[in-house]
Protein backbone atom coordinates (compact mmCIF):
# COMPACT_ATOMS: atom_id res chain seq x y z
CA UNK A 1 0.00 0.00 0.00
CA UNK A 2 1.41 3.39 -1.01
CA UNK A 3 -0.50 5.41 1.60
CA UNK A 4 0.44 4.60 5.19
CA UNK A 5 -2.55 4.40 7.52
CA UNK A 6 -0.88 6.50 10.20
CA UNK A 7 -0.29 9.33 7.73
CA UNK A 8 -4.02 9.84 7.22
CA UNK A 9 -6.19 12.41 8.98
CA UNK A 10 -9.22 10.64 10.44
CA UNK A 11 -11.28 13.80 9.97
CA UNK A 12 -11.01 14.10 6.19
CA UNK A 13 -8.68 11.25 5.07
CA UNK A 14 -6.13 13.71 3.70
CA UNK A 15 -2.38 13.24 4.13
CA UNK A 16 -1.08 14.77 7.39
CA UNK A 17 1.69 17.36 7.19
CA UNK A 18 5.18 16.84 8.60
CA UNK A 19 4.06 17.89 12.08
CA UNK A 20 1.28 15.29 12.04
CA UNK A 21 -1.51 17.85 11.70
CA UNK A 22 -4.18 18.51 9.09
CA UNK A 23 -5.57 21.80 7.86
CA UNK A 24 -9.12 20.55 8.54
CA UNK A 25 -8.37 20.92 12.26
CA UNK A 26 -9.60 17.48 13.32
CA UNK A 27 -8.27 16.32 16.69
CA UNK A 28 -8.03 12.55 16.85
CA UNK A 29 -7.85 12.68 20.64
CA UNK A 30 -11.29 14.31 20.89
CA UNK A 31 -14.03 12.29 22.55
CA UNK A 32 -15.99 9.90 20.36
CA UNK A 33 -19.69 9.12 20.86
CA UNK A 34 -20.00 5.76 22.60
CA UNK A 35 -22.41 4.59 19.88
CA UNK A 36 -19.77 5.04 17.16
CA UNK A 37 -16.89 2.90 16.03
CA UNK A 38 -13.44 3.95 17.20
CA UNK A 39 -11.51 5.83 14.52
CA UNK A 40 -9.01 3.71 12.56
CA UNK A 41 -11.25 0.63 12.91
CA UNK A 42 -10.88 -1.45 9.73
CA UNK A 43 -14.06 -2.91 8.20
CA UNK A 44 -13.86 -6.09 6.14
CA UNK A 45 -10.07 -5.84 6.15
CA UNK A 46 -10.33 -3.02 3.62
CA UNK A 47 -12.08 0.16 4.77
CA UNK A 48 -10.58 2.43 7.46
CA UNK A 49 -13.26 4.22 9.50
CA UNK A 50 -12.76 7.90 10.38
CA UNK A 51 -14.88 10.42 12.22
CA UNK A 52 -18.65 10.25 12.38
CA UNK A 53 -20.39 12.53 9.87
CA UNK A 54 -24.06 11.87 10.57
CA UNK A 55 -26.20 9.70 12.83
CA UNK A 56 -29.88 8.77 12.79
CA UNK A 57 -32.16 6.14 14.29
CA UNK A 58 -31.07 3.51 11.78
CA UNK A 59 -27.36 3.98 11.45
CA UNK A 60 -24.18 6.03 11.40
CA UNK A 61 -22.25 7.52 8.48
CA UNK A 62 -18.46 7.92 8.71
CA UNK A 63 -15.74 9.30 6.49
CA UNK A 64 -13.67 6.31 5.32
CA UNK A 65 -10.67 5.24 3.27
CA UNK A 66 -10.48 2.33 0.84
CA UNK A 67 -7.05 0.72 1.31
CA UNK A 68 -7.38 -1.36 -1.85
CA UNK A 69 -8.15 1.50 -4.24
CA UNK A 70 -6.50 4.16 -2.07
CA UNK A 71 -9.40 6.58 -2.18
CA UNK A 72 -11.84 8.20 0.18
CA UNK A 73 -15.30 6.71 0.68
CA UNK A 74 -18.33 7.09 2.93
CA UNK A 75 -19.13 4.21 5.28
CA UNK A 76 -22.80 3.81 6.28
CA UNK A 77 -23.24 1.42 9.23
CA UNK A 78 -26.50 -0.26 10.21
CA UNK A 79 -26.73 0.57 13.94
CA UNK A 80 -30.28 1.06 15.32
CA UNK A 81 -29.45 2.48 18.76
CA UNK A 82 -32.96 2.03 20.07
CA UNK A 83 -32.77 -1.76 19.85
CA UNK A 84 -29.01 -2.43 19.79
CA UNK A 85 -25.77 -1.62 21.59
CA UNK A 86 -22.06 -1.73 20.81
CA UNK A 87 -19.27 -3.62 22.53
CA UNK A 88 -16.70 -0.90 23.28
CA UNK A 89 -13.77 -3.31 23.02
CA UNK A 90 -14.63 -5.22 19.83
CA UNK A 91 -16.91 -2.73 18.09
CA UNK A 92 -19.48 -5.49 17.57
CA UNK A 93 -23.15 -4.53 17.42
CA UNK A 94 -25.60 -6.73 19.31
CA UNK A 95 -29.38 -6.44 19.69
CA UNK A 96 -30.88 -5.73 23.10
CA UNK A 97 -32.54 -8.64 24.87
CA UNK A 98 -35.92 -9.42 23.31
CA UNK A 99 -35.17 -7.45 20.12
CA UNK A 100 -33.14 -10.06 18.23
CA UNK A 101 -35.79 -10.85 15.61
CA UNK A 102 -36.56 -7.18 14.92
CA UNK A 103 -32.83 -6.40 14.63
CA UNK A 104 -32.35 -9.11 11.99
CA UNK A 105 -35.46 -8.09 10.06
CA UNK A 106 -34.43 -4.44 9.85
CA UNK A 107 -30.86 -5.41 8.93
CA UNK A 108 -32.23 -7.51 6.05
CA UNK A 109 -34.28 -4.51 4.88
CA UNK A 110 -31.17 -2.31 5.12
CA UNK A 111 -29.10 -4.78 3.08
CA UNK A 112 -31.79 -5.23 0.40
CA UNK A 113 -32.18 -1.46 -0.03
CA UNK A 114 -28.50 -0.72 -0.52
CA UNK A 115 -27.89 -3.85 -2.55
CA UNK A 116 -30.53 -2.59 -5.00
CA UNK A 117 -28.96 0.88 -5.02
CA UNK A 118 -25.55 -0.68 -5.69
CA UNK A 119 -26.95 -2.10 -8.93
CA UNK A 120 -28.62 1.20 -9.88
CA UNK A 121 -26.34 2.53 -12.62
CA UNK A 122 -28.64 4.58 -14.82
CA UNK A 123 -28.23 8.09 -13.49
CA UNK A 124 -25.75 10.59 -12.09
CA UNK A 125 -28.35 12.05 -9.76
CA UNK A 126 -28.11 9.40 -7.02
CA UNK A 127 -25.23 9.13 -4.53
CA UNK A 128 -23.58 5.91 -5.75
CA UNK A 129 -23.31 2.82 -3.52
CA UNK A 130 -20.23 0.80 -4.56
CA UNK A 131 -20.03 -2.05 -2.04
CA UNK A 132 -21.68 -3.86 0.89
CA UNK A 133 -19.71 -5.44 3.73
CA UNK A 134 -20.77 -7.77 6.54
CA UNK A 135 -18.73 -7.24 9.70
CA UNK A 136 -19.20 -6.73 13.46
CA UNK A 137 -22.57 -8.52 13.32
CA UNK A 138 -23.95 -5.75 11.11
CA UNK A 139 -23.88 -4.40 7.53
CA UNK A 140 -21.93 -1.51 6.01
CA UNK A 141 -22.92 0.27 2.80
CA UNK A 142 -19.92 1.89 1.09
CA UNK A 143 -20.59 5.08 -0.88
CA UNK A 144 -18.35 6.61 -3.51
CA UNK A 145 -16.82 9.81 -2.12
CA UNK A 146 -18.25 12.87 -3.88
CA UNK A 147 -17.81 16.38 -2.53
CA UNK A 148 -21.27 17.86 -2.01
CA UNK A 149 -23.12 20.31 0.15
CA UNK A 150 -26.73 20.05 1.22
CA UNK A 151 -29.32 21.77 -0.96
CA UNK A 152 -30.44 23.64 2.16
CA UNK A 153 -26.99 25.24 2.49
CA UNK A 154 -26.85 25.85 -1.26
CA UNK A 155 -30.19 27.64 -1.10
CA UNK A 156 -29.07 29.75 1.86
CA UNK A 157 -25.83 30.73 0.13
CA UNK A 158 -27.87 31.93 -2.86
CA UNK A 159 -30.15 34.27 -0.95
CA UNK A 160 -32.69 31.80 0.44
CA UNK A 161 -34.91 31.45 -2.63
CA UNK A 162 -34.81 30.97 -6.40
CA UNK A 163 -36.98 32.05 -9.33
CA UNK A 164 -39.13 29.44 -11.08
CA UNK A 165 -36.76 29.51 -14.07
CA UNK A 166 -33.83 28.61 -11.80
CA UNK A 167 -35.80 25.94 -9.92
CA UNK A 168 -36.99 24.33 -13.15
CA UNK A 169 -33.44 24.07 -14.46
CA UNK A 170 -32.18 22.58 -11.17
CA UNK A 171 -34.94 20.08 -10.46
CA UNK A 172 -36.04 18.63 -13.81
CA UNK A 173 -33.09 16.17 -14.01
CA UNK A 174 -33.82 15.10 -10.43
CA UNK A 175 -37.50 14.56 -11.28
CA UNK A 176 -36.46 12.28 -14.13
CA UNK A 177 -34.30 10.27 -11.73
CA UNK A 178 -37.06 10.09 -9.14
CA UNK A 179 -39.52 8.88 -11.77
CA UNK A 180 -37.07 6.12 -12.72
CA UNK A 181 -36.61 5.17 -9.06
CA UNK A 182 -40.37 4.93 -8.56
CA UNK A 183 -40.82 2.81 -11.67
CA UNK A 184 -38.26 0.38 -10.20
CA UNK A 185 -40.02 0.10 -6.84
CA UNK A 186 -38.02 2.66 -4.83
CA UNK A 187 -39.72 5.15 -2.50
CA UNK A 188 -37.28 7.49 -0.77
CA UNK A 189 -39.56 8.89 1.98
CA UNK A 190 -36.87 11.25 3.29
CA UNK A 191 -36.62 13.91 0.59
CA UNK A 192 -35.72 17.28 2.10
CA UNK A 193 -33.15 20.06 1.60
CA UNK A 194 -30.75 17.93 3.66
CA UNK A 195 -31.10 14.66 1.73
CA UNK A 196 -30.75 16.47 -1.60
CA UNK A 197 -27.06 17.15 -2.25
CA UNK A 198 -25.42 19.59 -4.67
CA UNK A 199 -22.15 18.56 -6.35
CA UNK A 200 -19.36 20.75 -7.71
CA UNK A 201 -21.14 21.01 -11.09
CA UNK A 202 -24.26 22.42 -9.45
CA UNK A 203 -26.23 19.23 -10.09
CA UNK A 204 -28.73 17.88 -7.56
CA UNK A 205 -28.13 14.36 -6.21
CA UNK A 206 -30.38 12.25 -4.03
CA UNK A 207 -28.81 10.76 -0.90
CA UNK A 208 -29.63 9.65 2.66
CA UNK A 209 -31.65 6.63 1.63
CA UNK A 210 -33.15 4.59 4.47
CA UNK A 211 -35.68 1.87 5.17
CA UNK A 212 -39.38 2.61 5.66
CA UNK A 213 -38.92 2.26 9.43
CA UNK A 214 -36.49 5.20 9.46
CA UNK A 215 -38.99 7.54 7.86
CA UNK A 216 -42.17 6.49 9.70
CA UNK A 217 -43.27 7.64 13.13
CA UNK A 218 -43.81 5.07 15.91
CA UNK A 219 -41.76 2.42 14.10
CA UNK A 220 -39.25 0.08 15.78
CA UNK A 221 -36.48 2.67 15.53
CA UNK A 222 -36.26 6.41 16.12
CA UNK A 223 -37.64 8.06 12.96
CA UNK A 224 -35.94 10.83 10.98
CA UNK A 225 -38.90 12.93 9.91
CA UNK A 226 -38.22 16.36 8.41
CA UNK A 227 -40.42 19.14 9.75
CA UNK A 228 -42.31 20.73 6.88
CA UNK A 229 -41.22 18.12 4.34
CA UNK A 230 -42.45 14.73 5.58
CA UNK A 231 -45.87 13.68 4.26
CA UNK A 232 -48.90 13.27 6.59
CA UNK A 233 -48.98 9.47 6.17
CA UNK A 234 -45.45 9.26 7.61
CA UNK A 235 -46.76 10.34 11.00
CA UNK A 236 -48.98 7.26 11.22
CA UNK A 237 -47.38 3.83 10.89
CA UNK A 238 -50.75 2.39 9.79
CA UNK A 239 -51.05 4.65 6.72
CA UNK A 240 -50.16 3.47 3.23
CA UNK A 241 -47.10 5.08 1.65
CA UNK A 242 -46.03 5.24 -1.97
CA UNK A 243 -44.59 7.52 -4.63
CA UNK A 244 -47.20 10.11 -3.66
CA UNK A 245 -45.29 10.37 -0.36
CA UNK A 246 -42.20 11.55 -2.26
CA UNK A 247 -44.40 13.88 -4.34
CA UNK A 248 -45.46 15.70 -1.16
CA UNK A 249 -41.85 16.08 0.01
CA UNK A 250 -40.54 17.29 -3.34
CA UNK A 251 -43.36 19.82 -3.58
CA UNK A 252 -42.49 21.08 -0.10
CA UNK A 253 -38.86 21.54 -1.18
CA UNK A 254 -40.06 23.56 -4.19
CA UNK A 255 -42.32 25.59 -1.88
CA UNK A 256 -39.30 26.51 0.24
CA UNK A 257 -37.15 27.16 -2.83
CA UNK A 258 -39.61 29.57 -4.47
CA UNK A 259 -40.93 31.42 -1.40
CA UNK A 260 -38.05 31.21 1.05
CA UNK A 261 -40.63 30.06 3.60
CA UNK A 262 -40.68 26.71 5.37
CA UNK A 263 -44.11 25.08 4.93
CA UNK A 264 -45.93 24.10 8.11
CA UNK A 265 -45.41 20.49 9.13
CA UNK A 266 -48.10 17.99 8.15
CA UNK A 267 -49.17 17.18 11.71
CA UNK A 268 -49.95 20.80 12.61
CA UNK A 269 -51.73 21.24 9.27
CA UNK A 270 -54.11 18.44 10.23
CA UNK A 271 -55.30 20.53 13.17
CA UNK A 272 -55.42 23.92 11.46
CA UNK A 273 -54.24 24.27 7.87
CA UNK A 274 -52.80 27.76 7.37
CA UNK A 275 -50.64 26.87 4.38
CA UNK A 276 -50.61 29.80 1.95
CA UNK A 277 -50.22 29.16 -1.74
CA UNK A 278 -46.80 30.13 -3.13
CA UNK A 279 -48.24 32.87 -5.31
CA UNK A 280 -49.75 34.49 -2.20
CA UNK A 281 -46.24 34.85 -0.84
CA UNK A 282 -44.66 35.92 -4.13
CA UNK A 283 -46.73 37.27 -7.02
CA UNK A 284 -43.90 36.46 -9.44
CA UNK A 285 -44.52 32.72 -9.06
CA UNK A 286 -46.61 31.46 -12.02
CA UNK A 287 -50.14 30.43 -11.06
CA UNK A 288 -49.86 26.99 -12.68
CA UNK A 289 -46.69 26.32 -10.64
CA UNK A 290 -48.35 27.48 -7.44
CA UNK A 291 -51.42 25.33 -8.11
CA UNK A 292 -49.29 22.28 -8.90
CA UNK A 293 -47.40 22.62 -5.60
CA UNK A 294 -50.59 23.00 -3.59
CA UNK A 295 -52.13 19.95 -5.29
CA UNK A 296 -49.01 17.95 -4.50
CA UNK A 297 -49.15 19.03 -0.85
CA UNK A 298 -52.77 18.04 -0.28
CA UNK A 299 -53.05 16.37 3.13
CA UNK A 300 -55.38 13.60 1.96
CA UNK A 301 -53.23 11.25 -0.13
CA UNK A 302 -56.27 10.13 -2.14
CA UNK A 303 -56.70 13.65 -3.56
CA UNK A 304 -52.98 14.42 -3.83
CA UNK A 305 -51.05 14.35 -7.11
CA UNK A 306 -50.25 10.66 -7.40
CA UNK A 307 -46.95 10.49 -9.29
CA UNK A 308 -43.86 12.54 -9.99
CA UNK A 309 -44.71 12.45 -13.71
CA UNK A 310 -48.15 13.96 -13.02
CA UNK A 311 -46.54 16.59 -10.81
CA UNK A 312 -44.02 17.49 -13.52
CA UNK A 313 -46.83 17.78 -16.08
CA UNK A 314 -48.81 20.13 -13.82
CA UNK A 315 -45.74 22.30 -13.22
CA UNK A 316 -45.18 22.64 -16.96
CA UNK A 317 -48.78 22.75 -18.13
CA UNK A 318 -48.51 26.30 -19.49
CA UNK A 319 -47.74 26.45 -23.22
CA UNK A 320 -45.59 29.51 -22.51
CA UNK A 321 -43.21 27.53 -20.31
CA UNK A 322 -41.06 26.53 -23.34
CA UNK A 323 -40.36 23.05 -22.01
CA UNK A 324 -39.94 19.75 -23.81
CA UNK A 325 -43.28 18.65 -22.43
CA UNK A 326 -44.90 20.49 -25.34
CA UNK A 327 -43.74 18.95 -28.59
CA UNK A 328 -43.22 20.65 -31.93
CA UNK A 329 -46.65 19.59 -33.18
CA UNK A 330 -48.41 21.27 -30.26
CA UNK A 331 -46.31 24.40 -30.71
CA UNK A 332 -47.23 24.52 -34.38
CA UNK A 333 -50.91 24.12 -33.54
CA UNK A 334 -50.74 27.02 -31.07
CA UNK A 335 -48.94 29.19 -33.64
CA UNK A 336 -51.45 28.20 -36.33
CA UNK A 337 -54.40 29.05 -34.06
CA UNK A 338 -52.91 32.46 -33.29
CA UNK A 339 -52.37 33.14 -37.02
CA UNK A 340 -55.94 32.10 -37.90
CA UNK A 341 -57.30 34.27 -35.13
CA UNK A 342 -55.32 37.26 -36.37
CA UNK A 343 -56.52 36.65 -39.96
CA UNK A 344 -60.13 36.46 -38.82
CA UNK A 345 -59.81 39.76 -37.00
CA UNK A 346 -58.33 41.44 -40.07
CA UNK A 347 -61.15 40.07 -42.26
CA UNK A 348 -63.75 41.29 -39.78
CA UNK A 349 -62.25 44.79 -39.91
CA UNK A 350 -62.33 44.74 -43.71
CA UNK A 351 -65.95 43.64 -43.66
CA UNK A 352 -66.91 46.49 -41.35
CA UNK A 353 -65.11 48.98 -43.55
CA UNK A 354 -66.80 47.80 -46.77
CA UNK A 355 -70.26 47.37 -45.24
CA UNK A 356 -71.53 50.56 -46.89
CA UNK A 357 -70.67 52.09 -50.30
CA UNK A 358 -68.16 54.98 -50.15
CA UNK A 359 -70.42 57.36 -52.13
CA UNK A 360 -73.24 56.93 -49.64
CA UNK A 361 -70.94 57.55 -46.65
CA UNK A 362 -69.87 60.90 -48.11
CA UNK A 363 -73.37 62.46 -48.06
CA UNK A 364 -74.48 60.95 -44.69
CA UNK A 365 -74.99 63.57 -41.93
CA UNK A 366 -73.07 63.08 -38.66
CA UNK A 367 -76.21 62.76 -36.55
CA UNK A 368 -74.23 61.30 -33.65
CA UNK A 369 -72.08 64.41 -33.38
CA UNK A 370 -75.09 66.72 -33.61
CA UNK A 371 -76.87 64.87 -30.83
CA UNK A 372 -73.78 65.04 -28.62
CA UNK A 373 -73.44 68.83 -28.99
CA UNK A 374 -77.13 69.37 -28.20
CA UNK A 375 -76.89 67.20 -25.08
CA UNK A 376 -73.85 69.14 -23.80
CA UNK A 377 -75.65 72.48 -24.22
CA UNK A 378 -78.70 71.23 -22.31
CA UNK A 379 -76.45 69.90 -19.49
CA UNK A 380 -74.63 73.22 -19.16
CA UNK A 381 -77.94 75.01 -18.86
CA UNK A 382 -79.10 72.70 -16.07
CA UNK A 383 -75.84 73.18 -14.13
CA UNK A 384 -76.09 76.96 -14.39
CA UNK A 385 -79.70 76.87 -13.15
CA UNK A 386 -78.81 74.70 -10.12
CA UNK A 387 -75.85 76.91 -9.21
CA UNK A 388 -78.09 80.02 -9.25
CA UNK A 389 -80.81 78.19 -7.32
CA UNK A 390 -78.42 77.27 -4.47
CA UNK A 391 -77.28 80.89 -4.16
CA UNK A 392 -80.90 82.07 -3.88
CA UNK A 393 -81.65 79.55 -1.11
CA UNK A 394 -78.46 80.42 0.81
CA UNK A 395 -76.81 77.01 0.45
CA UNK A 396 -73.58 78.81 -0.41
CA UNK A 397 -73.52 80.67 2.93
CA UNK A 398 -70.07 80.28 4.57
CA UNK A 399 -71.43 79.65 8.07
CA UNK A 400 -73.64 76.85 6.82
CA UNK A 401 -70.71 75.41 4.84
CA UNK A 402 -68.63 75.31 8.01
CA UNK A 403 -71.47 73.60 9.88
CA UNK A 404 -71.78 70.99 7.16
CA UNK A 405 -68.04 70.47 7.23
CA UNK A 406 -68.08 69.85 10.98
CA UNK A 407 -70.87 67.29 10.58
CA UNK A 408 -68.85 65.42 7.97
CA UNK A 409 -65.80 65.57 10.20
CA UNK A 410 -67.76 64.07 13.10
CA UNK A 411 -69.00 61.33 10.78
CA UNK A 412 -65.42 60.53 9.79
CA UNK A 413 -64.47 60.23 13.44
CA UNK A 414 -67.16 57.60 13.87
CA UNK A 415 -66.01 55.59 10.83
CA UNK A 416 -62.27 56.20 10.33
CA UNK A 417 -61.94 54.34 7.01
CA UNK A 418 -62.98 51.59 4.68
CA UNK A 419 -62.95 47.95 5.76
CA UNK A 420 -59.98 45.67 5.01
CA UNK A 421 -59.65 41.90 4.97
CA UNK A 422 -57.01 40.54 7.36
CA UNK A 423 -54.18 38.66 5.60
CA UNK A 424 -52.96 35.23 6.72
CA UNK A 425 -49.65 35.84 8.51
CA UNK A 426 -49.24 32.34 9.99
CA UNK A 427 -46.38 30.43 8.37
CA UNK A 428 -44.66 33.58 7.10
CA UNK A 429 -41.32 34.83 8.31
CA UNK A 430 -41.18 37.98 10.43
CA UNK A 431 -38.45 39.38 8.17
CA UNK A 432 -40.85 39.18 5.20
CA UNK A 433 -43.70 40.89 7.04
CA UNK A 434 -42.13 43.55 9.25
CA UNK A 435 -41.72 46.83 7.38
CA UNK A 436 -43.42 45.46 4.27
CA UNK A 437 -45.48 48.18 2.57
CA UNK A 438 -48.13 45.63 1.61
CA UNK A 439 -49.25 45.55 5.25
CA UNK A 440 -48.97 49.32 5.87
CA UNK A 441 -52.75 49.57 6.45
CA UNK A 442 -52.38 47.58 9.69
CA UNK A 443 -50.48 48.26 12.89
CA UNK A 444 -48.46 45.11 13.46
CA UNK A 445 -47.12 44.21 16.89
CA UNK A 446 -44.66 41.32 17.21
CA UNK A 447 -44.33 39.11 20.29
CA UNK A 448 -41.62 36.44 20.49
CA UNK A 449 -42.25 33.06 22.09
CA UNK A 450 -40.76 29.55 22.09
CA UNK A 451 -42.53 27.10 19.77
CA UNK A 452 -41.50 23.54 18.95
CA UNK A 453 -43.53 23.36 15.71
CA UNK A 454 -42.26 26.51 13.98
CA UNK A 455 -38.71 27.52 13.11
CA UNK A 456 -37.18 30.64 14.62
CA UNK A 457 -38.52 33.81 13.00
CA UNK A 458 -41.76 32.25 11.71
CA UNK A 459 -45.17 33.64 12.70
CA UNK A 460 -47.37 31.00 14.33
CA UNK A 461 -50.37 32.97 15.64
CA UNK A 462 -52.24 36.22 14.99
CA UNK A 463 -54.69 38.09 17.24
CA UNK A 464 -57.14 38.79 14.39
CA UNK A 465 -58.20 35.79 12.36
CA UNK A 466 -57.55 35.45 8.65
CA UNK A 467 -60.13 37.18 6.35
CA UNK A 468 -61.70 39.15 9.22
CA UNK A 469 -63.00 42.55 8.03
CA UNK A 470 -61.37 45.33 10.07
CA UNK A 471 -60.82 49.06 9.79
CA UNK A 472 -57.63 50.62 8.52
CA UNK A 473 -55.06 50.99 11.31
CA UNK A 474 -56.30 47.97 13.29
CA UNK A 475 -53.68 46.57 15.67
CA UNK A 476 -52.78 42.92 14.94
CA UNK A 477 -50.51 41.08 17.37
CA UNK A 478 -48.33 38.46 15.69
CA UNK A 479 -46.59 35.78 17.71
CA UNK A 480 -43.16 34.92 16.35
CA UNK A 481 -41.39 31.67 17.13
CA UNK A 482 -37.94 31.86 18.68
CA UNK A 483 -37.57 28.16 17.92
CA UNK A 484 -37.93 25.27 20.33
CA UNK A 485 -36.88 25.79 23.91
CA UNK A 486 -33.51 24.27 24.68
CA UNK A 487 -32.25 22.90 27.97
CA UNK A 488 -29.06 21.19 29.09
CA UNK A 489 -29.26 17.44 29.48
CA UNK A 490 -28.81 16.55 33.16
CA UNK A 491 -26.50 13.80 34.39
CA UNK A 492 -28.60 10.70 34.99
CA UNK A 493 -25.79 8.18 35.49
CA UNK A 494 -25.63 6.81 39.02
CA UNK A 495 -29.14 7.95 39.93
CA UNK A 496 -32.05 5.66 40.70
CA UNK A 497 -34.88 5.18 38.24
CA UNK A 498 -37.29 7.11 40.44
CA UNK A 499 -34.96 10.10 40.62
CA UNK A 500 -34.33 10.10 36.87
CA UNK A 501 -37.94 9.73 35.74
CA UNK A 502 -39.11 12.48 38.10
CA UNK A 503 -36.28 14.78 36.98
CA UNK A 504 -36.77 14.28 33.23
CA UNK A 505 -40.56 14.55 33.48
CA UNK A 506 -40.25 17.82 35.40
CA UNK A 507 -37.89 19.16 32.71
CA UNK A 508 -40.25 17.96 29.94
CA UNK A 509 -37.51 15.93 28.26
CA UNK A 510 -38.78 13.07 26.12
CA UNK A 511 -37.08 9.84 27.17
CA UNK A 512 -37.29 6.07 26.87
CA UNK A 513 -36.13 3.52 29.44
CA UNK A 514 -33.93 0.69 28.20
CA UNK A 515 -33.47 -2.18 30.69
CA UNK A 516 -30.36 -4.32 30.86
CA UNK A 517 -30.76 -7.65 32.63
CA UNK A 518 -27.05 -8.29 32.92
CA UNK A 519 -25.67 -8.81 36.43
CA UNK A 520 -22.82 -6.34 35.76
CA UNK A 521 -25.13 -3.33 36.29
CA UNK A 522 -26.61 -2.29 39.62
CA UNK A 523 -30.32 -2.97 39.88
CA UNK A 524 -32.63 0.01 39.27
CA UNK A 525 -29.69 2.39 38.74
CA UNK A 526 -28.90 4.27 35.49
CA UNK A 527 -25.51 3.38 34.01
CA UNK A 528 -25.64 5.22 30.65
CA UNK A 529 -27.61 7.79 28.60
CA UNK A 530 -27.72 8.33 24.83
CA UNK A 531 -27.36 12.12 25.11
CA UNK A 532 -24.24 13.19 27.04
CA UNK A 533 -24.51 15.35 30.14
CA UNK A 534 -24.51 19.08 29.31
CA UNK A 535 -25.66 18.63 25.70
CA UNK A 536 -28.57 20.89 24.68
CA UNK A 537 -31.84 19.05 24.04
CA UNK A 538 -35.19 20.34 22.85
CA UNK A 539 -37.88 20.63 25.51
CA UNK A 540 -40.95 18.56 24.63
CA UNK A 541 -39.34 17.16 21.48
CA UNK A 542 -41.69 14.42 20.28
CA UNK A 543 -39.42 13.27 17.48
CA UNK A 544 -36.27 12.37 19.40
CA UNK A 545 -36.10 10.43 22.64
CA UNK A 546 -33.23 10.30 25.10
CA UNK A 547 -32.44 6.66 25.86
CA UNK A 548 -31.87 5.88 29.54
CA UNK A 549 -30.04 2.60 30.19
CA UNK A 550 -30.49 1.02 33.61
CA UNK A 551 -29.86 -2.23 35.40
CA UNK A 552 -32.99 -4.37 35.60
CA UNK A 553 -34.02 -7.23 37.89
CA UNK A 554 -31.58 -10.14 37.72
CA UNK A 555 -32.93 -13.49 36.51
CA UNK A 556 -34.01 -16.11 39.07
CA UNK A 557 -35.38 -19.65 38.98
CA UNK A 558 -38.89 -18.20 39.08
CA UNK A 559 -38.49 -16.50 35.64
CA UNK A 560 -40.32 -17.99 32.67
CA UNK A 561 -40.79 -17.20 28.98
CA UNK A 562 -43.96 -16.47 26.97
CA UNK A 563 -45.16 -17.52 24.47
CA UNK A 564 -44.45 -19.57 22.20
CA UNK A 565 -44.17 -22.58 20.14
CA UNK A 566 -41.18 -21.48 18.04
CA UNK A 567 -38.68 -19.36 19.97
CA UNK A 568 -36.62 -18.65 16.86
CA UNK A 569 -39.55 -16.91 15.22
CA UNK A 570 -41.00 -15.39 18.36
CA UNK A 571 -38.54 -15.08 21.24
CA UNK A 572 -41.36 -13.76 23.40
CA UNK A 573 -41.05 -11.43 26.38
CA UNK A 574 -39.56 -12.01 29.78
CA UNK A 575 -42.01 -12.41 32.66
CA UNK A 576 -40.76 -11.73 36.16
CA UNK A 577 -42.77 -13.65 38.77
CA UNK A 578 -42.45 -11.69 41.97
CA UNK A 579 -44.61 -14.18 43.94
Amino acid sequence: MITEERSLCMGCMSILDESGKCRCGYDEDSLTDSSCLQVRTVIGGRYIVGKMIKMNGEGIVYIGFDKENEERVYVHEYMPQKIAKRNDLTGEVTPLAGWEAQYKTLMADFFDLFDALRNFRHTENVMPVINLVHDNNTVYAIYKFIKTISYGDYLTHNGGEFSWTQVKKLFMPLFTTLSYLHSNGFVHRGISPESIRVNAKGQLMLGEFGTAALYTKDSLIDPSLSEGYSAPEQYNCGSWQGEWTDVYSVAAVLYKSLTGTLPADAESRKEVDHLCSPEELDINIPSEVSDAIMNAMTLNAEYRTRSIDDFTAELLESAKSNTKLFGASLGEEIKKAETENKTNVERYDDYEEEEEPRERRKVRLPWGLVATVVAMLVLLGIVAFLFRYTEILGFGNKEKDDSSSSVISESQDVNTGYLLSTPNFIGRMRADVEGNEIYADFELVFEEENNNQYVAGMIFDQSVKYKTEVEEGTVITLKVSTGPEKIEMPNCVGKTMTEVTEMLSAMNINYQLVPNFSAEHEYNVVYDQSVPYGTEVTVGDRMNKVLIYYGAQEFSSEESYWPGEDEDENPGVIIIDRG
